[in-house]
């Protein structure tokens, strides 16, 4: 039996930054192997043995060089892309961040502080508004 029509599936936590009443929005850079020059949250793979919260944190260290605290769990959602034939089973958290001075890594080219309901105005990674209205927010 042919089962390469099943998509791979990976669990991911997705970290929505709040500043102050504004979010944050990062652009991948063109060389992401996943969606290049699309805009996302702080988002990434958990480890084994990783406790979702505590990789959410750490991706927001790695991608922004910003301290957050955990506000809020969303609940779990899927998401997929038929064109990388990838879905994600993703927990959203919200988070709050004591500053809004963003230190990029090298996943990311360029952020952007926004007001929630602006997310439709940008070209996102799937998923991306359903992360707002599972925490709430939308």
């Amino acid at each position: 039996m042919n089962f390469s029509f099943f998509m791979k599936t990976y669990f991911a936590v997705t970290a929505v930054v709040r500043h102050k009443n504004k979010i944050l929005i990062l652009k991948k850079s063109p060389d992401d192997w996943n969606f290049p020059n699309k805009w996302s949250f702080c988002s990434g793979y958990v480890k084994e043995f990783e406790a979702a919260e505590d990789t959410a944190l750490r991706e927001i260290k790695e991608e922004t060089g910003l301290k957050a605290r955990l506000i809020k769990k969303g609940r779990l959602f899927q998401a997929s892309s038929h064109k990388n034939q990838k879905s994600w089973i993703v927990m959203p958290f919200l988070c709050e961040a004591s500053s809004n001075k963003v230190k990029l890594d090298h996943e990311n080219v360029e952020f952007r502080w926004i007001d929630y309901k602006d997310i439709k105005n940008y070209d996102t990674v799937p998923g991306l508004e359903k992360d707002l209205k599972v925490l709430g927010l939308l």
